[in-house]
């Protein structure tokens, strides 16, 4: 069994639903999720907001943030939690980063900020992916599954 798969088992046991933000990853988080059947039940969706204006429009990210860097924990933790909000969910999953080359030169090629939130608190975890674009956006995904996990295996 796959983990996506595992994860939504334990949402429906906890009578709890789940929604993301993504960038980076640009739908593949939510692909995870959808491939798995029954996901419906409790996966409620996911935004693409690659751009910094989505993020700050759509999402409803603080201007001042995204000002700041999209590629940030402060950016992962808002886009988690305005996730929240946004689909009304229990849970909910982002992320941020370069998936390979980067466009500021204080943050390294492959930076990515992976945050999972629930109504009581939010996590955040910072990856560096060293492999080529599309590995490097399957390894966010792997790490953004694990993280939710912790989080399902703590007290919400």
């Amino acid at each position: 069994m796959k983990l996506a798969d595992k994860l939504l088992q334990k949402l429906k046991h906890k009578k709890l639903t789940l929604s993301c933000a993504e960038s980076c990853s640009g739908g593949l988080l939510a692909d995870a999720f959808v491939s798995v059947s029954g996901a419906s039940e409790v996966f409620l969706g996911s935004l693409v907001c690659y751009a910094p204006a989505v993020k700050q429009d759509v999402l409803k990210v603080e201007k001042s943030v995204v000002r700041r860097g999209v590629v940030s924990e402060e950016c992962a933790v808002s886009m988690a939690e305005k996730s929240l909000e946004l689909f009304n969910s229990d849970t909910a999953l982002s992320i941020t980063g370069y998936a390979e080359k980067s466009d500021d030169a204080n943050i390294p090629d492959g930076t990515i900020y992976i945050a999972a939130s629930c109504k009581k608190f939010t996590v955040c975890e910072k990856i560096t992916a060293k492999k080529s674009r599309n590995e490097n956006r399957k390894f966010a995904v792997m790490a953004a599954l694990r993280l939710l996990d912790k989080l399902l295996e703590s007290k919400i």
